[in-house]
């Protein structure tokens, strides 16, 4: 699914050398993988997950998703790839708060011109993945905080996407709501979808099936990791 070859990634400094966020990068993440990409702040991380959304480009390597070179997609393309095949969840949420619930979910479906009818059915369909089916027509900004990603989970899969990219999913919920949230995340995972998921927080990425480690812009390790906790 994700196939990542010498990547570099730099952005200019004022009056400097440019800040080298990536350092030949090389990544493969096959289809069906939960995996944890781990460092301290700054590490590059959140950066190589932009990169794989399709959110941020990059200077030298190569990046391959589903069989296309990314590189090579002007941004239009990148963004129709991303909308199409591609789910976001982040650790603000990003819900429109003076929205509803349903109108978050429905969100991504907009952009793909989706009749009305088709978009409420699916969005309330993956309401029901998430069990807040019941609260579809409050307020974003009427739900707890963790109600209030299990939105942003479901906006996530909403269109059907083979990959999900969690950053930081968890960093602003407790510990007992974050535990429902990755437990979520791994029943997802069973179903077939692909998820990495960037984080600090060694008990979240106790929840994924491989564990990669980035320090100064470089993979340190990466191997397969028996999850420490099963919902």
């Amino acid at each position: 699914m994700i196939t990542i070859q010498g990547l570099c990634k730099d952005y200019p400094m004022e009056g400097g050398a440019p800040f080298h966020a990536l350092k030949d990068i090389d990544l493969r993440v096959e289809k069906g993988e939960f995996v944890s990409i781990c460092g301290r702040s700054g590490s590059g991380k959140s950066t190589l997950l932009n990169v794989i959304g399709c959110l941020d480009t990059y200077q030298k390597g190569s990046y391959r998703f589903l069989g296309l070179d990314v590189g090579k997609l002007n941004d239009s393309k990148a963004a129709i790839l991303r909308n199409r095949h591609i789910g976001f969840v982040l650790q603000d949420f990003s819900l429109i708060n003076n929205k509803t619930v349903l109108f978050n979910v429905m969100l991504p479906l907009y952009f793909g011109k989706t009749p009305y009818r088709e978009m409420k059915g699916k969005a309330l369909k993956a309401l029901e993945k998430v069990g807040l089916a019941e609260q579809a027509h409050k307020r974003a900004n009427q739900l707890s905080g963790g109600q209030r990603q299990r939105v942003a989970i479901a906006r996530a899969i909403v269109g059907e996407p083979e990959l999900v990219l969690a950053d930081e999913p968890t960093g602003a919920l407790d510990s007992g709501t974050s535990a429902q949230i990755m437990g979520l995340l791994q029943g997802m995972n069973d179903s077939g979808i692909t998820i990495l998921v960037v984080t600090h927080d060694e008990t979240v990425a106790g929840y994924c099936r491989r564990k990669i480690v980035i320090s100064d812009g470089m993979i340190q390790s990466d191997q397969p990791d028996q999850p420490k906790y099963v919902n």
